[in-house]
C-alpha cells in the first residue's frame, strides 16, 4: 500500500463491506483486547490501532503505518501505539504478542492478499496461546451461464482496430475474470471447496486439491464456474461471517474460470471436478479446473499473475 496515497486511504475507509467487520470486531468484543498487547499488520491511518486502544488494548503495533498516522494519534491522545511504515518482516520486534490482527484475505482469499505475511508473523510473534483475527477462510464454488459475456471478451478479438488477433482467443481462455455477475446466471448451489484455519495453516496448506460436486437446478448450459469466498472472526462473543457472494462487487471480488466449451446440463444434472491452486510464488497462483457430466469432459489451467 501506498503510504501516501489518500485516495486509496479513502477509498478503503468508505468501503463497509470492507471496514465494518473490523470495527464490530473490535468495539464489541472488549474482553478480548483488555490488556492485551496487539500487531496490526495493515494500519494505513491508525483507525484499527486507536479502537483498539480504546478497547482496552495495553499496546498496539503497527505496521504499514501512513506517513500522517502519528498525527492522527496524537489528535486523539492516544500514546500507547507504536508506528512503523515497513512491513512485519522488515521490521524485528523485541515482545511476543496476544492477538494479531489483519486484512490478510485477497481475491479469492488469496490473489493479492497479505496471507502469507500473516503466517510468518503468527509463527515468528503470537504468543502459544494467542488470538488471529479474523481466522477463518472459505471458498465456495457455484456453477454459471455467462455465455453473452464469455463470447464478447473471445469475438473482441476477431479483429481489433481492422487486425485480425484471433490468435489470442486461446490465452484468453485460460485467464480468470475477476468480476461478480447476475443472480439468474448462477445455475446451482454453492458448495464448500476449501477451508483454511489461520491458527494453524501453514504455507503448504495453501495449495490444494478438492474435488466437487453441484446439482444444476435448470435446463442450461454451463459455461464456467465462479468461486466466492467467506471469511470470518469466530473469536468473538457472536461469530461474524463476511460472505463476499458472487452478486456482490465488494473490495474481494469473486473469480469466473469459463470453460474452453459451453457444457449442456439438464435441470437435476450432476456437474463433478476437482479444483486445484498451486503457489508457485509470491505474486504467481497456478489453478487448475475439471469439470465433467455424462457426455461432457473437460480440463483446464489457468494463473493469475
Amino acid at each position: 500500500m501506498d503510504c501516501n496515497n489518500f485516495l486509496n486511504d479513502e477509498d478503503i475507509l468508505k468501503d463497509q463491506d470492507r471496514i465494518q467487520p473490523f470495527i464490530n470486531a473490535i468495539t464489541r468484543n472488549k474482553h478480548l483486547f483488555k490488556d492485551k498487547v496487539i500487531l496490526d499488520l495493515n494500519a494505513g491511518l491508525g483507525l484499527i490501532p486507536i479502537l483498539l486502544i480504546r478497547s482496552g488494548a495495553k499496546h498496539v503495533y503497527a505496521m504499514k503505518s501512513h506517513d500522517h498516522a502519528n498525527k492522527i494519534l496524537e489528535s486523539n491522545q492516544i500514546n500507547n501505539v507504536t508506528l512503523h511504515k515497513k512491513a512485519i518482516k522488515e521490521v524485528e520486534l523485541d515482545c511476543k504478542v496476544d492477538i494479531i490482527i489483519s486484512a490478510w484475505m485477497g481475491n479469492m482469499l488469496f490473489y493479492r492478499g497479505n496471507i502469507q505475511e500473516l503466517i510468518q508473523a503468527r509463527d515468528k510473534y503470537l504468543n502459544q496461546d494467542g488470538l488471529v483475527l479474523p481466522d477463518k477462510g472459505q471458498l465456495y464454488l457455484q456453477s454459471i451461464e455467462d455465455g453473452e459475456y464469455r463470447d464478447q471478451k473471445l469475438t473482441f478479438w476477431d479483429s481489433v482496430y481492422g487486425v485480425n488477433m484471433k490468435w489470442m482467443k486461446q490465452w484468453i481462455k485460460h485467464e480468470p475474470l475477476l468480476e461478480s455477475i447476475r443472480k439468474d446466471q448462477l445455475n446451482s448451489d454453492p458448495v464448500l471447496i476449501y477451508e483454511v484455519d489461520l491458527m494453524k495453516c501453514t504455507f503448504e496448506d495453501l495449495s490444494f486439491s478438492n474435488s466437487y460436486q453441484v446439482q444444476i437446478n435448470r435446463q442450461d448450459f454451463v459455461t464456467g464456474v465462479i468461486i466466492w469466498m467467506k471469511y470470518s472472526f469466530t473469536f468473538t462473543h457472536l461469530p461474524i461471517n463476511v460472505i463476499m457472494g458472487p452478486t456482490k462487487s465488494p473490495f474481494w471480488k469473486p473469480v469466473i474460470f469459463y470453460f474452453n466449451d459451453e457444457i449442456p446440463a439438464s435441470k437435476g444434472e450432476k456437474l463433478k471436478g476437482s479444483f486445484a491452486i498451486k503457489f508457485v510464488q509470491d505474486d504467481l497462483i497456478l489453478i487448475k479446473l475439471s469439470a465433467h457430466t455424462k457426455q461432457y469432459h473437460q480440463i483446464q489451467s489457468f494463473r493469475l499473475n
